[in-house]
């Protein structure tokens, strides 16, 4: 009885726990990170309102732990292979099988925390998937397509991307050379 409360409990922690992508302890590869000279309940409602001006989705948002989710952002056509390279590090999907991508999704995470004195900090995370499809012939004449999805490492490309775009929400253009750099580039 014990072990089936004990394995219990530990399905419900694994289950209720903090996702990775929204552990503010956690170092994730590809986020981007930026002190804005903004306050909190400045930048806060900004965000929540670029995000869904910018054709990205919001899963959900918690303005107590200051986190945003985005639902999957998909990007399909001829220039998926290209910009999956530009965006995403390959070399573990390649070993792995995976061949011409048809389409890739991007799923943003976003954790906003005070950074005192008027100042906020952003915090932008990204998951990267990329799906191939591949023919599978059963019988004359029948056509089935089998998606295979596989995660990929980000470059930190997306993630400036975006923070370049709330950053056009938030600041005029002069303001935005300042904060990105010149001509919005580090």
């Amino acid at each position: 009885m014990r072990v089936a409360l004990a394995g219990l409990a530990i399905a419900v922690a694994l289950g209720c726990g903090v996702r990775r992508e929204l552990d503010p302890t956690e170092s994730i590869r590809g986020e981007k990170r930026r002190l804005v000279q903004v306050p909190y309940e400045t930048l806060w409602p900004t965000i929540l309102h670029v995000l869904p001006d910018e054709g990205i989705p919001l899963a959900g948002s918690d303005a107590k732990r200051g986190t945003v989710t985005t639902r999957p952002v998909r990007y399909t056509g001829s220039e998926v292979s290209r910009r999956l390279a530009e965006i995403a590090d390959l070399s573990r999907a390649r070993q792995e099988g995976l061949g011409r991508a048809s389409e890739l999704q991007v799923t943003y995470y976003l954790l906003v925390a005070r950074a005192g004195d008027g100042a906020t900090m952003l915090r932008i995370r990204s998951t990267i998937e990329a799906i191939q499809r591949t023919p599978i012939f059963f019988g004359p004449g029948l056509f089935d397509i089998v998606p295979h999805r596989m995660e990929v490492p980000s470059r930190g490309v997306v993630e400036q991307e975006l923070l370049r775009r709330i950053a056009g929400g938030v600041y005029t253009a002069e303001e935005m050379l300042l904060m990105l750099g010149e001509l919005g580039l580090d």
